[in-house]
């Protein structure tokens, strides 16, 4: 009798511990099932933030779940991963920019993706006169997520043709071609995308009219004076007069004396120089060296291109600008000096 109540309790302990190992095992799978839930489902970060989310062409989410977790959208990489492949998210993602939240939740994330993207694209807005460096801290600050030091250095040193526009230095930086325009720019584009797009705008609309310079100019030089027409004509009236001014000034010799040239070579654009400005010596100082400055020192539109290309015939030698912008010219030292007493920094009425 003994050895059957031995099997016997044997066989107690057996089902004991089967069953306190199916009470583990349920235990475990709920707690690993809660564990889970709260990490797809509890926000990352303590207060909902609206967050941009750029995915770029061909991405894939292994490879935006570092960007993901940075803007505090998941807690864990693990459980985003297993819960977006168990959706069917794990191949390459619809490009474009996502507008999410940092309250939403790693499985709301994952929904969303799931959806169209809510922009495609970027508006850039780029006026006329921007300098090469202006544009930069447009194109870092309009959320494309490029660097300005990217984009000049792109500008300087990309790798795109010299020989489209006639008369220009092998080498030399971009300015001036940088087509001032509104680009729709992709969304996860590169500095190098957004200067091929903006060339590929200037040699649409800007290089046909360069085709039929002046006589004795070269299309390039036609660009340079178009961008000091762009910085010292603040009205439509007046470019066409400013071009044939500066022209006037090259045919006789004289020096242009541009005060933006000045400021373009300090890097200071659009402030009044000084009068030691004046002398500080680079060689865009247009009072200390003869003939044009060595690169355009803007990035002018069509209307300041027309007037170089079609400057108007005039005796004048001199401009001085007046406080609405409207510029009076003369054609002797003596009645520029007067007009300059007369009008520099007159108030407009």
């Amino acid at each position: 009798m003994i050895p059957e109540r031995t099997a016997g309790g044997r066989r107690s302990r057996i089902l004991l511990a089967l069953v306190i190992a199916i009470v583990v095992l349920v235990a475990g799978a709920g707690g690993t099932v809660l564990y889970a839930r709260t990490q797809l489902e509890a926000p990352a970060a303590a207060h909902g933030t609206v967050v941009n989310v750029d995915v770029a062409d061909g991405e894939t989410l292994d490879g935006l779940v570092d960007d993901l977790r940075a803007h505090d959208l998941v807690r864990s990489a693990f459980w985003f991963h297993w819960y977006a492949r168990l959706r069917g998210l794990g191949g390459k993602l619809r490009a474009g920019r996502y507008r999410l939240d940092t309250g939403m939740g790693a499985s709301a994330v994952i929904a969303r993706l799931e959806m169209p993207p809510d922009a495609r694209t970027v508006k850039l807005v780029l006026p006329e006169g921007l300098t090469a460096a202006q544009i930069a801290q447009r194109v870092q600050s309009d959320g494309l997520g490029i660097t300005a030091a990217a984009y000049v250095d792109e500008e300087h040193t990309g790798h795109f043709s010299d020989g489209f526009l006639d008369g220009r230095p092998a080498g030399a930086p971009l300015e001036g071609m940088l087509f001032p325009d509104t680009y729709e720019v992709p969304i996860g584009a590169t500095a190098h995308d957004v200067v091929a797009q903006q060339l590929q705008a200037f040699m649409s609309k800007a290089l046909p009219m360069l085709g039929s310079p002046p006589k004795g100019f070269t299309p390039y030089q036609t660009l340079v004076i178009a961008s000091i027409v762009e910085r010292e004509a603040r009205l439509p009236a007046d470019r066409p007069m400013v071009a044939g001014v500066l022209y006037n000034r090259l045919a006789r010799g004289m020096d242009l004396q541009v005060d933006a040239s000045v400021m373009y070579g300090l890097a200071e654009p659009g402030r009044n120089p000084t009068a030691d400005d004046l002398k500080h010596d680079t060689p865009y100082n247009t009072y200390l060296h003869a003939g044009l400055p060595p690169t355009p020192i803007a990035n002018p539109g069509l209307a300041s291109i027309e007037a170089a290309v079609h400057p108007t015939a005039s005796g004048y030698l001199f401009y001085v600008s007046d406080g609405c912008g409207h510029n009076h010219y003369s054609t002797t030292a003596a009645e520029h000096d007067a007009l300059v007493q007369q009008y520099l920094n007159s108030p407009c009425r």
